[in-house]
Formats: C-alpha cells, structure tokens, sequence
C-alpha cells in the first residue's frame, strides 16, 4: 500500500510539473502574437500587416510543434508500465539519415562520409523523428559543421551519431538534458525555435525500441556528440 500511495504522489507531482512547463512554455508564443496584434490595431500603417501576419504565423507554427510534442510525449507517458508498443519491420538507418541530411536547407556543413549500412527494427516515422530531432538539434547549435554517422559494431549494434562544433553539453547537464523542457542553453534554444522537449522525444523512441542515447564530446569537431544506439537487425 505504502508503495502504491509513493507511486500515486510521484505520478502527481509529475503530472503537476509537465502542465506547469506546458503552461510557461506556451505563455510565450501567445503573448507575442497578442503583442503584435495589439500594436498592428492601433496604426494606420497598411504596409505592417504583411509584416505582422508573418510574425504572427511563425509563432502560430510554433505553437503547433509544441502541442504536437506534448500530445505525443502524453501518449508514451500513458502507456507508462506496459511493454513497448513499436512495429519491428526492417528500416535502413543509412537511408533515413542520408534523406534527413539532404532535407536541411542550411548554410552550415553536413558532412556524410561517416554513414555506412545499417539496418534496425522498428517504425520508420519515429526513427525519422529520431534522426530529424537530433539534426535540428545539432544545428540549432553547431557555429558551422555538423557531422553525421551511421556505423555497425562487432556487438550487432547500430549507432548513430550526430556531432556538432558548437559549445558542447556540459558535464552536469548531460543526464537532465533529455528530460522535458530541459535546455543546457535556455535564451539561445528559445531563440532558435527549440522547444526543450526534442531530445526528451528522441529518448523516449530510443528506449521504446530498446536502445540507449546518450551524450558527450565530439572528438572531431569538440562539440556536442548525441549518440542513439540500437539492436542490428542483421545479426
């Protein structure tokens, strides 16, 4: 019994604190675009409309990525103590990464030369996510490379690695930073669109499909060096 109650108080205080966050981090986007409306009433400037509509909309899509992380961080959290529920079809990794490379339309460099075959098992849209996640991440921090990777190991594991020349995750961040809301740089990623709930989402994929993530220094490029870890399916 005393177990249960620990159990209930725990998944309340949780439950408390992710509407907190939830509530902080959508309070932002919605003044901004009471903000900008409220001023674009009071002039007579024809001209600023275009230019507040596009404010406007940027911080509407904002609002989008977010509910779309809560609701799919909400759902997981709900099947909390069931075993994983992923397909286990055959994915190449090596094609997801090489296409969510190419996607990236950015003046920063993505080196590819590190991706070799690699094949898992599971659902192919929430890998995507994974790889997509942890891109964005990467250059939403990188000052002008990222490097990405694809390699298999003698244990019949697949890792992909995403590298970046940016700051770095400090030491004492490394285990919170895939915690929701978590950032290691709050008023950058904030700038930069990041919502602090990407790599919470990517830990969350990784595990269901029974692999690790984890973070350290990138030897070649002394960045960050986000790793996902997973089950070779050829083995």
């Amino acid at each position: 019994m005393n177990a249960m109650l620990d159990r209930l108080e725990a998944s309340n205080i949780a439950q408390a604190q992710f509407v907190s966050d939830a509530s902080h981090e959508l309070r932002t986007p919605i003044a901004v675009i009471r903000h900008e409306l409220e001023v674009l009433i009071r002039t007579d400037d024809d001209t600023r409309w275009r230019e507040v509509a596009g404010d406007v909309l940027d911080e509407n899509l904002r609002m989008q990525r977010l509910v779309e992380d809560l609701l799919l961080l909400a759902r997981r959290e709900g099947r909390a103590g069931d075993p994983p529920r992923v397909d286990r079809s055959l994915v190449d990794l090596d094609d997801i990464v090489l296409g969510e490379a190419h996607r990236v339309h950015t003046d920063k460099v993505i080196g590819t030369s590190g991706i070799s075959a690699g094949q898992v098992r599971g659902n192919s849209d929430q890998l995507i996510r994974v790889v997509r996640n942890l891109v964005d991440n990467a250059l939403r921090h990188a000052q002008a490379r990222v490097l990405v990777s694809v390699t298999s190991t003698d244990e019949g594991l697949v890792v992909l690695a995403v590298e970046d020349d940016g700051p770095g995750v400090a030491e004492p961040d490394r285990e919170r930073i895939f915690e929701r809301f978590r950032r290691s740089d709050e008023a950058r990623t904030r700038d930069d669109g990041g919502s602090g709930l990407g790599l919470a989402i990517v830990a969350g994929i990784v595990a269901d499909h029974f692999g690790t993530v984890s973070v350290d220094m990138s030897p070649a490029l002394g960045g960050a060096r986000f790793a996902a870890t997973l089950a070779d399916a050829r083995l």
